[in-house]
């Protein structure tokens, strides 16, 4: 097995615990872990673009800095990295979502992914003042981060296809 092979491997069992773990905290409705997984997910996504961002700027960056690469899965395994990421985004906050917390009725594990998902899809659903709008906002913010860094620079990575 490759070098590049076992850093991408590592990479989806990372992230398919960490959605694993999102999902359990929908069913268990325990926002502790719910919080952890959305902090783990939006600090992979920042260290990335800025990553990305260090290494557009200079050319002999990588050279001097091997260890970013671990951070970049490789084209194939960035489309699995992307949907587990997803996955434990959203499902990180209809973690939050379940109960009575951050909207005025209390949430079914289902209403709280619906919600969850079409919230990172910028809808407007009304939260309680206070700690619901804070959570929805943290939606917001990560829905934005997951746009702006993940999907462009996925996508970019795809489009540099080898010659032959």
């Amino acid at each position: 097995m490759s070098k590049e092979t076992r850093r991408d491997i590592v990479l989806i069992v990372i992230f398919a615990l960490v959605s694993a773990i999102g999902v359990a905290s929908v069913f268990l409705g325990c926002r502790f872990l719910a919080w952890i997984v959305i902090a783990i997910s939006d600090l992979y996504l920042s260290i990335v673009l800025l990553l990305a961002a260090l290494r557009s700027d200079d050319d002999g960056f990588l050279d001097r800095h091997s260890w970013i690469t671990r951070f970049f899965p490789r084209k194939t395994a960035g489309i699995l990295v992307i949907i587990l990421l997803f996955l434990s985004v959203v499902s990180g906050f209809a973690g939050l979502y379940v109960g009575v917390e951050v909207f005025p009725s209390g949430k079914t594990p289902l209403d709280a992914l619906y919600i969850s998902f079409f919230t990172l899809g910028f809808t407007d659903y009304s939260p309680k003042p206070g700690y619901g709008q804070l959570v929805v906002m943290s939606q917001l913010v990560s829905g934005v981060l997951l746009l702006a860094a993940l999907f462009p620079l996925h996508i970019s990575r795809i489009s540099t296809f080898k010659s032959r």
